[in-house]
């Protein structure tokens, strides 16, 4: 009888510690979430600069994309390099051995005075969101020919 008697507490013992681990666990999502949803927002986008050089001709040409530029769609292409999924990009899409092909260098520059910095050439595969936001800026921005 008083082996049974101590089973049980220890059974009673080891509920108890289940519950405790249970709700631990339970407050610990809790705080992660609510951290989430506290996080500051992504830096907001103020210009662009997309530099392309490279290519058979070795051409160098620059495009901006800021508050000058006038186009409807300035403000869609300053808000995808907000985004948390450009700025989880990486820093370098390029190939060894890229030959005639064209180069570009992305730079976004946040209203925090941060920026995020892209190197790529065309030898590779390079995400779709980076591929739109070259070409978003060669269509709308101002081109300045040369260094």
């Amino acid at each position: 009888m008083d082996e049974r008697l101590f089973r049980r507490g220890r059974l009673r013992r080891f509920a108890l510690s289940a519950v405790a681990i249970g709700a631990l666990i339970l407050v610990s999502a809790a705080c992660r979430i609510g951290e989430t949803g506290s996080a500051a927002p992504p830096p907001e986008a103020t210009s662009i600069e997309v530099n392309q050089t490279g290519g058979f001709a070795g051409a160098e040409v620059r495009y901006t994309v800021d508050s000058t530029t006038d186009n409807q769609r300035r403000s869609e292409l300053l808000n995808t390099v907000s985004s948390p999924q450009f700025q989880a990009l990486q820093d370098s899409y390029t190939e060894p051995n890229c030959r005639d092909a064209y180069s570009y260098d992305v730079t976004a520059t946040y209203r925090d005075g941060t920026s995020k910095h892209i190197v790529a050439d065309e030898c590779g595969q390079l995400p779709q969101l980076l591929t739109d936001v070259i070409a978003g800026a060669k269509e709308i921005g101002h081109r300045h020919n040369g260094s």
